[in-house]
């Protein structure tokens, strides 16, 4: 059943391949594009898709999405597009109105989980792959303005992933091309780890590794499926939660064997493996299939997936359109005359 450990990014909308990825691998989460629909309608019909197969499949899926707004927005053109969050990062009520409308859509559309915010904290101008995706440029003020953004969206059933593990505001190099190096490991333990340790310990469920090389932590190792990132994030941080990759089909990682690197993290002991579809996904299932798996790591995953589940009351229960897109597109247009 390692196949639930598996969060698949969807580059198709083959309905077919959606079937089989939940039939025969019982995936544990699919992650949705803007690319995957034009429409609300659409976006809603396809997740109540999802959702049906895995409950006539036999098991609660996960449906995530990486919704931050403004650069990464996976919503459907309809819905208005939301300011960045460093746009309101001199006020936490605004931040907060930011996290409950993006809360309440998701939760609106049954996607119960949503990789983000991040707490990264911004060094560099806003084009820099983290930029005004960042909620300050301190760790305080990124502590300050995460912890209530953050409970905006367990408050409405939506389990929020914080990234990117242990900081890419260490970085000027995009992680999403390049394997970026940090050196700077004092202040890398110091500082950037700092709103991480905060969310933790104010019950933060869910934690993104970003993919990094830090010589001084994890050797030569990429932080994303490093034994070192989970032995810090369990024992130094007592972080009991699930620990995620980011995609594995990043940089320079869409170079090496995905089943590979989906073995090592499993056996390193990380929870769910993030990894888009692509035509060679069912070859790579069938190999690790064959391959020799930690099990108690993934019996001790599985118990932290079913457990999220429980706790935010997941359910594969289909929903109708209740949105009132025009009431939405208000509330974003009023938020967004307030960002500077």
């Amino acid at each position: 059943m390692f196949g639930r450990m598996l969060f698949v990014g969807l580059r198709t909308s083959d309905r077919n391949i959606i079937k089989k990825l939940i039939h025969e691998c019982h995936v544990g989460g699919i992650i949705i594009y803007s690319r995957n629909y034009k429409t609300y309608e659409e976006m809603i019909n396809l997740v109540n898709f999802i959702h049906q197969e895995a409950e006539d499949a036999g098991y609660t899926i996960l449906v995530g999405i990486d919704q931050e707004g403004y650069r990464v927005n996976r919503l459907p053109k309809e819905i208005h597009n939301l300011k960045s969050p460093y746009s309101f990062h001199e006020n936490t009520d605004y931040l907060k109105e930011h996290g409950r409308i993006i809360a309440s859509i998701l939760a609106s559309t049954n996607i119960n989980m949503n990789l983000a915010p991040v707490l990264d904290i911004k060094r560099f101008d806003d084009n820099h792959p983290i930029g005004d995706r960042s909620f300050g440029t301190t760790p305080n003020e990124v502590i300050k303005n995460t912890i209530p953004y953050i409970n905006e969206f367990t408050r409405q059933g939506v389990i929020p992933v914080v990234k990117h593990f242990p900081g890419h505001g260490a970085t000027s190099i995009n992680s999403h091309f390049l394997l970026p190096v940090i050196l700077r490991t004092k202040r890398l333990l110091e500082e950037d780890i700092a709103p991480f340790r905060e969310a933790i310990q104010e019950g933060c469920n869910a934690v993104m590794v970003g993919h990094f090389i830090i010589p001084r932590f994890s050797l030569f190792t990429p932080t994303s499926f490093s034994k070192k990132s989970v032995q810090y994030l369990r024992k130094t941080l007592e972080f009991d939660g699930l620990i995620m990759t980011d995609d594995i089909d990043m940089g320079p990682l869409k170079l090496c064997s995905k089943a590979r690197i989906i073995q090592k993290a499993i056996n390193r002991g990380i929870n769910m493996i993030m990894v888009k579809y692509d035509d060679h996904f069912f070859k790579d299932y069938k190999k690790l299939e064959n391959t020799k798996l930690n099990q108690e790591n993934i019996d001790h995953s599985l118990q932290l997936i079913d457990g999220l589940i429980s706790k935010y009351q997941v359910t594969n229960k289909v929903v109708k359109n209740h949105l009132n897109i025009k009431e939405v597109n208000q509330e974003i247009d009023h938020l967004n005359k307030h960002a500077k």
